[in-house]
């Protein structure tokens, strides 16, 4: 069995299904993680003030998109998953037709797919598919795509890129629900769910929730935006396990 993770930027899937991955590994499962999001802005493009302000906040600079390469692929190894890179950039680099920025503040990071981007769910529609296209192995592949618990933009594109080229190419489709989202009690998940929609649930070991917690750590530049060091950043993935979180996926029914 093949089970392949659609993370929109780097850190999504380690954060919401770390440990469940790790589990899935050690049980001689074949796990990759996609991120669609590993792409950036050129050597010479401008970006926005708001790229601008992230980039001061992560202390990254203009490197960023290197720095979280990096820190991803050491975050994914610590799980043993495979890793493959899509070059869309971010949303906070992205530009519309009409040249002005997709993102201009927080508040524009949780609004629905622009209609404008829908060209942009259809190249990600195509990326998939040859993806999953590739050898023999793909032919018992469980797709699993994020629930858009908290409406990132990102989120919510990749979500309906996956559902589009799950029912193409005939791949099950699952759900993960996104953490740190996922955590906050004024997250709905009701209504990101189908009726007939089977949840699957699977032991996450202390163990599992070490390498988790060791591996959300290795994005250290994302530490800031959620929690204040590494102690609470441990501290909040224990609580999120200890409730259940990280443990369960959403297979669709047709």
């Amino acid at each position: 069995m093949k089970w392949v993770y659609l993370s929109p930027h780097f850190d999504d899937v380690v954060y919401s299904c770390g440990g469940l991955i790790w589990e899935q590994v050690r049980s001689g499962q074949s796990v990759d993680i996609w991120t669609v999001c590993a792409g950036g802005p050129g050597a010479n493009e401008d970006i926005s003030d708001f790229a601008h302000q992230l980039h001061t906040r992560w202390q990254t600079g203009p490197e960023a998109v290197f720095v979280r390469l990096a820190e991803d692929e050491a975050a994914v190894r610590r799980l043993g998953a495979g890793m493959r890179y899509w070059d869309l950039p971010d949303c906070i680099y992205r530009r519309l037709p009409g040249n002005g920025w997709l993102v201009n503040g927080e508040e524009d990071l949780w609004r629905p797919v622009h209609p404008e981007e829908q060209v942009v769910v259809d190249r990600l529609v195509g990326w998939l598919v040859r993806g999953l296209n590739q050898g023999s192995l793909f032919r018992d592949t469980r797709l699993v795509s994020p629930l858009t618990l908290g409406n990132h933009i990102d989120h919510s594109l990749v979500r309906a890129a996956a559902e589009i080229a799950a029912r193409q190419e005939n791949v099950p489709l699952w759900y993960y629900p996104d953490y740190p989202y996922a955590a906050k009690a004024s997250t709905e998940k009701a209504e990101k769910l189908a009726a007939g929609w089977r949840e699957i649930c699977q032991q996450v070991s202390r163990e599992a929730l070490a390498a988790w917690q060791a591996a959300a750590a290795c994005y250290e530049s994302q530490i800031s935006t959620f929690w204040s060091g590494r102690a609470e950043l441990d501290a909040a993935f224990e609580a999120y396990w200890r409730a259940g979180g990280g443990a369960c996926l959403w297979e669709s029914q047709g």
